[in-house]
């Protein structure tokens, strides 16, 4: 064969290679971003990879999930807006920021509402959830699934807490949320509103005494390096929510809003026992660090923080729902 011969039928090939590698898809598919605010080795990041890789296998590759870890597309709350505009397509948050967008999930936050989490799902996987997803698709936000973010309890330099006398003039850290800092106060400690980013240094220069959080947030921000005493009072339980853009969903055919209902279904059901599996061993690693653990009786610590209830039923809630929550209690 001549050189001609060989160099047209080689360039033959290449056309018919190309050709072949343009070949597109039969079908668009589409990426959801899951931007959170943790790092990568949080339960956040678990639940959200997890999610991310069932929506690919369970569309058979027709939507992609793409995960963003600590904050780089941005805070919680201006995450939220984003998605609430169609600016990103979904998100995992904690559940208070969500009180801003529809003042209703504040029933979540208050002191001793459920008696674990294994109750409020009972309720949040039913008529409770419903009604609060129902709200906040109304404001552009698809709620997708609810999971575990541990629950709330004490950490401090001066002695084990057991009841509200014990709180009495220690400086304690709570987030800038007025039901946080309202249950501090209730339990007869000083409330300090501080950015988490600053506690540690705090309570290592004795600015506070202690703070307030789940142990799954503690742990890893070290705190028990600079903490004596951590009193599981179990006053609030905090809760995951995977959220998507509304408009974004309601796009989609019935099949692929099936496989997002499934994928999400899936990934935070995964998320609860993983968390609650974080929890008990990042609480045994704080003792094994010297951390000394108490339980406290928790009668009269809830007693104290009975008004607090009363001041947001009729106001940020209707009466009827909280008496939801109290009949299925």
């Amino acid at each position: 064969m001549s050189l001609f011969k060989q160099l047209t039928a080689a360039g033959a090939t290449a056309v018919v290679m190309a050709t072949c590698a343009l070949t597109v898809p039969a079908f668009a598919q589409t990426t959801i971003r899951i931007p959170h605010c943790c790092a990568e080795n949080s339960h956040f990041n678990v639940a959200a990879q997890r999610f991310a890789d069932l929506l690919a296998e369970k569309s058979s590759g027709q939507l992609a999930g793409q995960v963003f870890a600590g904050g780089q597309l941005g805070q919680e709350t201006e995450v939220i807006q984003n998605v609430q505009m169609g600016a990103i397509e979904a998100t995992i948050i904690g559940h208070d920021p969500l009180a801003q967008f529809a003042t209703e999930t504040t029933i979540l936050s208050l002191p001793y509402l459920f008696d674990d989490h294994d109750q409020a799902f009972e309720l949040l996987d039913g008529e409770l959830g419903s009604r609060l997803e129902e709200l906040l698709s109304a404001k552009g936000l698809r709620v997708l699934a609810w999971g575990n973010n541990g629950a709330r309890v004490y950490t401090n330099n001066r002695q084990p807490l057991n009841s509200p006398e014990d709180f009495a003039g220690l400086k304690l850290r709570s987030p800038q949320n007025p039901v946080n800092l309202a249950i501090t106060e209730s339990f007869g400690g000083i409330p300090i509103a501080m950015p988490y980013g600053e506690v540690y240094t705090g309570l290592q220069q004795g600015t506070i005494d202690g703070q307030e959080n789940a142990v799954i947030n503690i742990y890893p921000a070290r705190l028990q390096e600079v903490q004596k005493y951590m009193s599981e009072t179990n006053h609030l339980l905090s809760f995951v929510v995977l959220v998507m853009n509304e408009n974004l969903y309601s796009s989609m055919s019935a099949e692929l809003q099936q496989v997002i209902e499934e994928a999400a279904d899936q990934a935070m059901t995964e998320e609860r026992a993983a968390a609650q599996q974080l929890a008990a061993e990042m609480t045994k690693k704080m003792e094994e660090e010297g951390v000394e653990i108490n339980k406290p009786d928790l009668t009269a610590l809830r007693e104290v923080t009975r008004p607090i209830h009363e001041q947001y039923i009729g106001k940020s809630f209707p009466q009827e729902l909280y008496d939801l929550v109290a009949a299925n209690r």
